[in-house]
């Protein structure tokens, strides 16, 4: 038969051996949440690299699309302001011209036919330049905001995808 000091010997044993198990399984238990911590830490970090990466290439598009908007604006008022000065030019020339007709004629009914004529005339070329002007502008607007526009739809899709998978 065991003594009582034999028994309480191998209660302390078991006991010490429980709480050694036990300590093992905390410090183990510790270490996978911590492990895990750092996996998810880790993982964040990663994202949070990859979103200001995205960000920044967004942005650099962006950037990108305002100077190709700015070329097409720069290089489309140089066209209108050539059509301007081209159709000036005309007009003056055109009166010009009308003027020194105008000296040459015979009779009033003849100066007011010649008046009459150049009236018509610069009339007509009015209207078909300020139809022109104004395809040069429409198609203008389109131009200009054309890199904006694609810039736009390229960063909806991006938020939209981003917004669909989470």
């Amino acid at each position: 038969m065991a003594t009582a000091f034999e028994t309480t010997q191998d209660a302390v044993r078991s006991t010490v051996s429980k709480l050694n198990t036990q300590a093992e399984t905390a410090i183990n238990n510790g270490k996978a949440a911590m492990e895990k911590v750092a996996a998810k830490s880790k993982e964040a970090v990663e994202a949070s690299m990859k979103n200001m990466e995205e960000l920044t290439e967004i942005s650099r598009a962006n950037v990108e699309a305002l100077i190709a908007s700015a070329k097409a604006a720069t290089a489309g008022v140089e066209q209108v302001m050539t059509h301007l000065t081209e159709s000036s030019k005309k007009s003056f020339e055109d009166t010009t011209a009308m003027v020194k007709t105008l000296a040459s004629a015979k009779t009033p009914n003849e100066l007011m036919q010649l008046q009459s004529d150049f009236a018509k005339a610069q009339f007509d070329n009015a209207v078909a330049d300020y139809s022109k002007l104004t395809e040069m502008m429409i198609k203008l607007a389109g131009e200009v905001m054309e890199p904006v526009q694609n810039q736009v739809a390229v960063v909806t899709d991006k938020l939209k995808a981003a917004f669909t998978t989470k």
